[in-house]
């Protein structure tokens, strides 16, 4: 009894559907991986009332497919004290394997501060001790029309992160 060359045809194309199918599966994990880095860090404006501070932040899509977010929503911590709460609510197209430099800027209410600012002062002097923590999430488009939340938490030193905006 002979093989027929339809069994083989039915073979090659189980192979191709099962590696399709772990590329898809690779690529939806990789979506819902990110990279981060704090690029940039300066006080934008300082009122009687508030604070307002511009933070640069380097997302990098680790996908080899171009991902598209939106609804970005975190808290920013300096020196693990609570400053304010960022959210850009716009889409933004990360190509494939790329990054994008995004700005937030972050409303800190010197009423809310409390003891954190005396904490804080000091360091201002030696900017490139700051610790900076960022912790949210954005949502991730993976099937067109579905948006999926993807959390991060991410802490940083301000190390040379005023030199960004000269």
């Amino acid at each position: 009894m002979a093989i027929k060359p339809n069994f083989f045809n039915v073979l090659a194309v189980g192979a191709l559907l099962w590696r399709v199918a772990e590329y898809a599966k690779k690529q939806y994990k990789l979506l819902n991986k990110w990279d981060y880095e704090i690029i940039g860090l300066r006080l934008r404006a300082v009122t009687a009332n508030y604070v307002d501070v511009d933070l640069v932040v380097d997302f990098k899509n680790l996908a080899g497919v171009t991902a598209t977010v939106s609804n970005f929503e975190m808290d920013v911590y300096v020196e693990g004290a609570l400053i304010g709460r960022a959210e850009k609510k716009e889409l933004y197209t990360f190509p494939t394997y790329g990054s994008k430099e995004l700005t937030f800027t972050v409303r800190s209410y010197l009423n809310q501060f409390g003891l954190a600012i005396s904490k804080a002062l000091p360091l201002l002097s030696k900017p490139g001790e700051i610790r900076v923590r960022i912790k949210g999430q954005f949502y991730t488009e993976t099937v067109p029309g579905v948006f999926v939340p993807v959390k991060f938490d991410f802490t940083d030193s301000a190390l040379n992160l005023y030199s960004y905006f000269k």
